[in-house]
């Protein structure tokens, strides 16, 4: 009997004991937003791209919930309209609108900017540029202009639209100079793992080797983020235009990103039916919890002031416990991108 108490003891009781003391400390460490220092948004107008499913609905949910006008951009609109009627079981608040964004193509891009421009010209307060895709590791996909596809969805398509709703963002900052417009992109840790080759961005003559757990391609894209993020704060602040931008990590959160291709090459057992439940116990945020970081930075007091920064855990990432990023890179990201997207 001793010996199965001691198997129990070393093998369930301690090992269960150190995954709760792990857990418990997580979550200590994640930040809460501070719903008594946010700007008003209500009446306001946003735009949160990806806003059918995971962090995105939320996201527009927090902000329909504070009286906002928000644009949910999709790509698909059936499961947008079944995402606003969920939202609409817990708030009548402020007000949603679906319009299409397909952030795979370009066309769609200006398509989507033009009529939002038609429609609800007069002022954007928010972009949140939320939607992206996470290819599966050692794949490469190619969107409908020939990009490939985790650096022409995740960076390209938001940098053209960002881009063309700049003017838009620029008026509603001029109508109230103590609050700047802003532009929020959600980016991820794994830009640390990321590193842009400019002579081959889409990765059409550079063998592609991947760690299975993580795409190369996806941390590629995420740092294109975070560089763009840096320039934008430079030029709006060259430019002495009244919008601000910021990068974030939202953590890792239990979304349905990157799923189905984890369905069409399932990883063992093991992994799926012990490693992935304790890890998801211990780790992972829901969506509701991963959105935090977005709210923070589209709403805080406490950022009014700065720009071109990154935040975790609703608090600023300083480069001390990240990589700094390179201030060349950044500005010759933008120019490849402007000729990419063919924006002048």
């Amino acid at each position: 009997m001793s010996f199965l108490y001691s198997i129990i003891l070393y093998f369930i009781i301690i090992p269960a004991f150190i995954l709760l003391v792990i857990r418990f400390t997580i979550r200590k460490l994640r930040g809460k937003v501070d719903l008594t220092n946010e700007v008003d948004v209500s009446g306001k107008t946003v735009i949160v791209t990806g806003a059918s499913d995971g962090i995105g609905k939320v996201t527009a949910e927090e902000f329909a919930v504070r009286g906002a006008r928000v644009i949910l951009a999709c790509r698909n609109l059936q499961k947008a309209e079944r995402a606003v009627a969920d939202i609409r079981t817990r708030t009548t608040n402020g007000e949603m609108i679906i319009m299409h964004l397909d952030l795979s193509s370009l066309s769609s891009v200006r398509k989507f900017s033009s009529e939002f421009i038609e429609k609800y010209g007069g002022g954007l307060s928010i972009l949140v540029n939320n939607a992206g895709v996470l290819n599966a590791a050692g794949k490469r996909k190619l969107t409908e202009d020939g990009f490939e596809e985790a650096f022409g969805v995740n960076h390209l398509g938001h940098f053209l639209l960002t881009n063309l709703l700049l003017p838009e963002l620029a008026k509603a900052g001029e109508k109230n100079l103590s609050e700047p417009s802003r532009v929020v992109i959600v980016s991820s840790l794994a830009h640390t793992w990321g590193s842009l080759n400019f002579n081959d961005l889409m990765y059409e003559k550079t063998p592609l080797e991947d760690w299975r757990m993580m795409s190369k391609l996806y941390s590629n894209s995420k740092l294109a983020n975070n560089l763009f993020n840096l320039e934008l704060a430079k030029r709006l602040r060259s430019g002495k235009v009244n919008v601000n931008c910021y990068a974030l990590c939202p953590g890792i959160v239990d979304t349905n990103i990157g799923k189905e291709d984890m369905m069409n090459n399932p990883p063992p057992v093991y992994v799926t039916k012990i490693l992935f439940p304790i890890f998801k116990w211990v780790i992972m945020k829901d969506s509701k919890e991963g959105a935090e970081t977005t709210m923070y930075c589209s709403l805080s007091k406490y950022l009014t002031h700065q720009s071109g920064e990154m935040y975790r855990n609703c608090e600023f990432w300083d480069y001390s416990k990240r990589p700094k990023l390179s201030e060349k890179d950044a500005t010759k990201l933008w120019e490849m991108s402007e000729k990419l997207v063919k924006l002048n």
